[in-house]
């Protein structure tokens, strides 16, 4: 007589453990979280732990955290990702976040050698910068002082 084993893997026997054992209120308190969570200005590994946390607990599968790590860390950084990221597969959520610190430390490398601003605004978010509001002449318009410097 053979007795098998209840769980094929012990990734199958934590997965069953963790449904049984987690409250419907603590997943949905860990997706409320997961949705609203945002990198801001912080260094992208204090945002990973948070989300790591929070992963863990919400029951998610890998895609649907994909999309939500790219939501939730900085707009310019996940634009620098999505423009050229080279991600061998778009679907493996730590292959986002190695490439993500990547290009943050590249970042914070390059502004420690070179200067420059410290905001993620300089990891590629583009913005125009304001333009002196600076009255326009008319083409067609005579310029009395010009004529009468002229005149004299």
């Amino acid at each position: 007589m053979t007795n098998k084993p209840p769980f094929d893997s012990w990734e199958k026997m934590a997965d069953e453990m963790v449904q049984f054992f987690i409250s419907t209120e603590t997943q949905t308190h860990a997706i409320n979280k997961l949705t609203k969570l945002k990198q801001g200005n912080r260094l992208l590994e204090d945002f990973w732990s948070e989300f790591v946390t929070w992963k863990e607990l919400s029951g998610y599968n890998e895609v649907t955290l994909v999309g939500l790590f790219k939501k939730g860390i900085h707009p310019a950084l996940a634009r620098k990702l999505v423009e050229i990221g080279q991600l061998r597969n778009l679907y493996l959520l730590d292959e986002w976040y190695e490439k993500a610190l990547s290009f943050e430390r590249s970042r914070r490398d390059a502004i420690e050698e070179f200067g420059g601003r410290k905001t993620m605004e300089s990891l590629g978010d583009v913005r125009k910068k304001p333009v002196l509001d600076v009255p326009r002449r008319d083409p067609n318009a005579i310029d009395v002082d010009r004529c009468r410097e002229m005149r004299r």
